[in-house]
């Protein structure tokens, strides 16, 4: 030790040029060991991470029940969400009434696109062209207002603002995954 070092002991305290000391035994440093031991044990956590749930979309193929004054009867979907945009295709039986009126003999169709927000979703099921000269319009169709979950798909529909009579209806829709 150098001579320039002053040393003092006092009730279990070392003093070295002013400053105090602790005096360390092995006892104190096994019980903060020990105390460090049981904080980290305390704090882990043994359960299993889990994956987080994906988000639910639209995608996939559904089938259910048009119901509406016109409308009526199975229905099918198939679509595809990328992001918050939905498109794809629907179909549903030609109401007979307008079959009456000179309506094709066939079922409705034609391409669906929309836009999702969370589990809702506005989607708009154009007629196929085969329809235009029926229902005046290429942009004739049904806006859909509809609601969503991993196995079911539902809301209300009318016509839009394009078709022309005699094709004014309004209804609901339910759904199912497939």
């Amino acid at each position: 030790m150098s001579s320039s070092a002053r040393y003092s002991v006092r009730n279990g305290t070392r003093k070295a040029n002013g400053l105090m000391m602790l005096k360390h035994s092995n006892s104190s440093l096994a019980a903060v060991l020990c105390l460090a031991l049981l904080a980290a044990a305390c704090g882990s956590d043994d359960s299993t991470p889990t994956a987080p749930t994906p988000a639910v979309t639209l995608t996939g193929n559904w089938a259910g029940m048009f119901n509406g004054a016109l409308i009526q009867g199975d229905g099918q979907a198939m679509l595809t969400q990328t992001g918050t945009e939905v498109t794809g295709e629907w179909s549903a039986p030609m109401p007979q009434p307008l079959i009456l009126l000179g309506a094709p003999d066939i079922d409705l169709f034609g391409p669906a696109e929309g836009t999702v927000n969370g589990t809702s979703a506005t989607i708009t099921m154009r007629f196929n062209e085969a329809f235009v000269s029926y229902f005046g319009s290429a942009d004739c169709g049904l806006e859909a207002e509809v609601t969503f979950n991993e196995t079911t798909l539902e809301g209300s529909w009318m016509n839009n603002e394009h078709c022309q009579p005699p094709a004014v209806d309004s209804g609901t829709l339910s759904f199912m995954r497939q």
